[in-house]
């Protein structure tokens, strides 16, 4: 049995997605090879979710957390 871990963005982390867009992560999903977030931002009076890369985002206040996993 192995042990492994990966560093992630904890939920509630402050993101820029475009020059004058500010969000904040909602979710994460993890797949075999892939991690996105689910972020989450207003605009005027609607909120708007979106899936991002990594290099996708610029993270303004950077909080990253361990999960792992057993195999």
């Amino acid at each position: 049995m192995s042990k492994n871990s990966i560093e992630i963005y904890k939920i509630g982390s402050k993101v820029k997605l475009t020059e004058d867009i500010y969000g904040s992560i909602i979710g994460v999903t993890i797949s075999a090879d892939n991690i996105l977030y689910k972020c989450g931002w207003w605009n005027g009076r609607s909120y708007s979710t979106e899936y991002f890369s990594p290099n996708e985002l610029e993270v303004t206040v950077i909080e990253k957390t361990k999960i792992g996993f057993i195999s």
